[in-house]
């Protein structure tokens, strides 16, 4: 049988990923519960942070953060971890204070591959915390950043990715893409079938 051909201007339906150890809908159901302020009002309008220590020695935060370069050296920041480079860059002005700079050029759409910079970032933050504190950001601290931590925990805390989103959830209003949530639940699997990972 020939395989059928969609007509002209149709998209290809994308192949449906299923995750044995975690799903979308389970991450999204943590990240409302784990709110600390349920209403209504905090849920529609909630209020971001220009940044929070969501684990010790771990700021996340937005790009106002970023670009205040005196008020990281007052908070102690050593490393900055950029997940909006390219639209976001003030690495030189990190340069000159001594101030360690990775940029990953992520855009933040569920297509977006975020997955491949998980271990490269992860392994930034984890020696970042070992000399010092750690800004990770985006534009606003919502989605892209918070993956990416979500990622650090998950490879270096050894927490599930439920555990992690719980985690971050319950410290800062953060929302990663229903894309972003599924590459977690996909490196999820990933770390269960290779041993870097058990389940609770």
């Amino acid at each position: 049988m020939s395989e059928s051909v969609l007509p002209p201007g149709v998209p290809a339906r994308r192949p449906v990923s299923y995750c044995k150890t975690c799903s979308v809908l389970q991450l999204v159901y943590l990240l409302r519960e784990a709110s600390p302020d349920k209403s209504t009002s905090a849920l529609l309008w909630p209020r971001l942070e220009k940044y929070t220590e969501v684990f010790p020695n771990i700021l996340l935060g937005d790009r106002s953060i970023a670009q205040d370069v005196s008020k990281l050296k007052s908070l102690g920041v050593t490393h900055v971890l950029n997940a909006a480079h390219g639209a976001i860059d003030v690495s030189k002005e990190y340069e000159k204070v001594g101030i360690e700079y990775l940029g990953v050029p992520a855009d933040d759409v569920p297509t977006y591959n975020l997955k491949q910079h998980f271990e490269p970032a992860a392994a930034f933050i984890n020696t970042a915390v070992k000399k010092g504190k750690v800004l990770v950001h985006c534009h606003v601290g919502y989605s892209r950043s918070p993956t990416l931590v979500a990622a650090y925990l998950m490879l270096y805390q050894e927490l599930t990715a439920q555990e992690s989103i719980t985690l971050i959830r319950g410290k800062r209003f953060i929302g990663p893409n229903d894309g972003f949530l599924r590459q977690l639940c996909e490196f999820n699997d990933q770390l269960v079938e290779e041993g870097r990972l058990e389940l609770p």
